[in-house]
This record gives C-alpha cells, structure tokens and sequence, in this order.
C-alpha cells in the first residue's frame, strides 16, 4: 500500500511505512509510534503548532495506521470521480475559487461506486456515465464547531460518450462545469487542492 497523506489546510500527516525514503527529499519532523497513546501524543503537538509544515509517521503497515489514526477523529465517507469523455478531455467544476472534482458524502448505506456516479451526475448534470477502477483514496480534515473531521474520498476513473449539456449545481456553490483538454489541466493543478493533485498525479495526466 502507497504512502497516505492527510491534509490539514496547508499541512500534512503522511503515514509512511518507509521513513527513511523521505529523508533526502522532504522537510519536516520524522517519528514513529508503538502505540496509540503515543500517536495521540504525536497529533496533540501537530495541532498545538503551526512551527512544524508536516509530519511523517511510520509505526506499524498502512491500513493498521489509518484504522488507528482514524480512532483519533470523526471519519466522514465520501466519493468522486476524474471523468474522461470521448474526445479525451476530463471534466472540471470550479467551486469556491478553485477547480475541482465532483465528488459528495455518502448517503445512509449508500455503496461507493453508486455514490461517486451520483455525486458526478448531480454536481454536473450528465447521465448515463460509465464507472472506470479506483483511482486513489484521499484525506483531508476541516473544522465542525469545535471537532476535527477527517474526509476520506473514494476517487474512480469515469467515461461519458454523450453530449448532454453540463449543468453545475449551484445550490453545492459550483459555478462552473467544463470539459478541459488534457493540454490546459496545468491550469487547474495551479490552482486547485492537494488532494486534486494527488488525483491527477495518480494517472498522470498533469506533466
């Protein structure tokens, strides 16, 4: 399993089974955990400064680090999808200021894959959309009055062969929907969130 980061605004967690393979290349602070009490203790100094940028963890294998981690805040599920159409250009919405994905949270016993070809079809206002493998999963917290969440979103490559007209969901704030060449993506990775990025970096459509 690839290295995980966990985006907090500016900053990151990444939980690494390899810390060392990041000595060279990255700056921040290294540690490692044996146990929760630890990592508790490891995030409780993460969020008490912003002197540090990230932080790298490694303790146990990934998916063991994630579960323990996510003892440590309210896990919200949601889903989305990199959308590719005929003509080979990807579908983009423009959302607070930045490009985005659609993606949305799932519903009540809602499973993944229907809830990123909803979440694609309402945010955009196509059909009929074809559900591609799993991209990634990405992570990233935000503030609920006084709790930490963390979103973990399920990302799927998707393929639309129709030309209905995109409509953005503006009651979601989406004020633009668009089909963008893979030519001009760099413009959306510039100004866009890092876990869009991390999506566009997993099947390399941005150089």
């Amino acid at each position: 399993m690839n290295d995980v980061s966990i985006y907090f605004d500016k900053r990151k967690i990444v939980l690494t089974e390899s810390i060392e393979a990041h000595f060279n290349k990255q700056f921040g602070l290294f540690t490692r955990y044996n146990s929760l009490q630890e990592l508790s203790k490891i995030l409780e100094f993460f969020q008490s400064t912003t002197l540090v940028q990230d932080v790298f963890i490694s303790g146990r294998d990934i998916q063991t680090m994630i579960d323990e981690f996510s003892c440590m805040f309210r896990f919200i599920e949601a889903a989305g999808g990199l959308v590719q159409n005929k003509d080979g250009s990807y579908l983009i919405i423009y959302r607070y200021g930045k490009w985005d994905l659609p993606k949305g949270k799932l519903e009540t016993n809602e499973r993944i894959e229907h809830a990123a070809l909803r979440e694609v079809s309402e945010e955009t206002g196509i059909t009929n959309i074809k559900l591609g493998d799993l991209i990634t999963e990405t992570y990233h917290s935000y503030r609920l009055g006084n709790a930490t969440i963390i979103k973990r979103t399920h990302w799927f490559y998707m393929h639309y062969d129709g030309s209905e007209p995109l409509i953005p969901q503006q009651s979601e704030d989406i004020s633009i929907a668009k089909w963008i060449p893979k030519y001009q993506l760099n413009e959306v990775f510039n100004n866009t969130y890092d876990t869009i990025r991390e999506v566009l970096g997993r099947v390399e459509v941005v150089k």
